[in-house]
Order: C-alpha cells, then sequence, then structure tokens
C-alpha cells in the first residue's frame, strides 16, 4: 500500500499534468481564433474589394468606371457642365471678357487633379457659368506615350464636340483617367466614355474620321509650341489687359482669380 507521501506525489503529478493539459488547449485556442481572425480579415478584404469593383472600376487599370460608381460621375459631371454654353472645344459665353486656353493631355495625371482638385470646378462653376470666361481647350502631347494614342482621344473629345459634349467627355475621361503606361486608351474604352457623356454614337463614329479634327488636334500643338509650353496643364488667360499664366502646376482657385483679375 502506498505511503501518505507518495499518494500527495502522485496526486501533485496529475495536477501538473492536467494543468499542462488545459495550458496547452488555451495555447491551441487562443492560436485558433488569431487565425480565424485572420481568416475572416482576408474574407472582409475580399468581399469589399469585390464590392468596390462591382460599384465602381471595371479593373485593369483602365480607370473606367460601372455601375452605381459611374452613375454618381456622370451626375457630377452633369451637374457641373449643365447650362453652360458648348460649342467644339470652347466652353462658356462666346463673348465672355477673359479667355483661358487650356493646354491639356488626357492621360496627364497632372491635368486630372487640377481638374479634379484643383481651381478648375470652382472657376467653372462660378466664373464660367456667369459668362464671365470662357475656356478652350487646346490638344498638347506631353504624358501619352503615343503620338497616334493621343490623336484618337483627342479627336474622339473633339467628335463629341461636335455634339457639344466635348467638356463632358474631357471631364469624364479625367475621372476615369487609368494608370499610366498601361495602354488602357482602347476604342472600348472611348465607346464607353462617349456613352456616359451622351452622345450619339452612330454620329460620334462618322465624326472621328472628319480629317478637320486632326488639323485641329496638330494646331494645338503648334500653337503650344510657338507660345513656349512646356508642361501640362498650361492655362493662358487673355482679357483687355493682356495676357498671364499661373505659375502652380496644379492652380488653386485663388490662383485662377489672382489672374483673371490682372487681364480684366
Amino acid at each position: 500500500m502506498a505511503s501518505r507521501t507518495k499518494q500527495k506525489e502522485e496526486a501533485r503529478a496529475r495536477r501538473l499534468e492536467q494543468e499542462r493539459a488545459r495550458a496547452e488547449q488555451t495555447r491551441r485556442n487562443r492560436r485558433l481564433r488569431m487565425v480565424g481572425g485572420v481568416v475572416l480579415g482576408a474574407v472582409i478584404v475580399v468581399a469589399i474589394a469585390i464590392a468596390v469593383s462591382s460599384g465602381g472600376s471595371s479593373g485593369g487599370g483602365s480607370g473606367l468606371q460601372t455601375g452605381t460608381k459611374s452613375s454618381q460621375t456622370v451626375t457630377q459631371v452633369n451637374s457641373l457642365l449643365s447650362g453652360i454654353p458648348q460649342s467644339g472645344a470652347t466652353l462658356g459665353n462666346p463673348n465672355a471678357k477673359v479667355t483661358v486656353d487650356y493646354y491639356g493631355d488626357l492621360e496627364c495625371p497632372i491635368c486630372r487633379d487640377f481638374t479634379l482638385n484643383g481651381g478648375w470646378p470652382q472657376l467653372v462653376a462660378n466664373e464660367v457659368r456667369q459668362g464671365k470666361v470662357k475656356v478652350v481647350y487646346r490638344a498638347f502631347q506631353t504624358a501619352t506615350p503615343s503620338p497616334q494614342t493621343f490623336q484618337t482621344q483627342q479627336i474622339a473629345a473633339l467628335a463629341a464636340g461636335k455634339q457639344d459634349k466635348f467638356w463632358n467627355f474631357m471631364e469624364l475621361f479625367y475621372h476615369e483617367q487609368g494608370t499610366e503606361d498601361t495602354s488602357y486608351v482602347t476604342e472600348s474604352y472611348l465607346t464607353s466614355l462617349a456613352q456616359q457623356a451622351g452622345v450619339n454614337l452612330s454620329t460620334w463614329n462618322t465624326d472621328r474620321k472628319d480629317p478637320a479634327l486632326l488639323a485641329q488636334v496638330e494646331s494645338d500643338g503648334q500653337s503650344g509650341n510657338s507660345i513656349g509650353v512646356q508642361g501640362t496643364p498650361t492655362l493662358v488667360f487673355f482679357g483687355p489687359k493682356g495676357s498671364t499664366s499661373p505659375s502652380a502646376g496644379v492652380p488653386s482657385y485663388s490662383d485662377l482669380q489672382s489672374a483673371i483679375s490682372k487681364v480684366s
């Protein structure tokens, strides 16, 4: 018969073994919860990405939007431009006191930043809408790698302009600009923008073949070279007191107001 001392030692050993087993089980459960949390987090991230994809960009670096995001962007662009006269690449009252030549490249990310986040929206909503300023967009290649692609995109915009939708097309292009150097400007991309802009596609496709539009693109480039345009966006303000250009790469609204004041 085992002594009392030995019984105590055996009982103590059993408790220690049970405690080690419980500790190991606790560690195992903790690891499982951590792994489960990581997996759940990954599932949530994937779900969010799918939701964003279905309601926003179509992916592939094109920047092209679909679904709810596309509808919101079209509404935003239409709200900005609605009621403002358009004629070809000119936006605003043809008799406005001040004219702005906007040298831009539709694939230029700095042009996108200016158009979406710089002083541009306020200029359109205020001075252009009030008839004080009109803007003429001039094609000037800086960011688009291929001259052929540059001509194609600009002609697509000018063809929309023959239906008084140039600025809708231009705004949508900047809102849905793709990743640089990804060759995202395809026929499908341009056609999708034209559809969003609300043009008659049959007429638009016919107008894209008009040699006068290519001539206009080439003329814009020559005009920019003649005045020493080095990058985009370049804005040149003309008025009764002469001409001036804001020095900021992405001009703020106050920069634009200052330029208007100098030439008015």
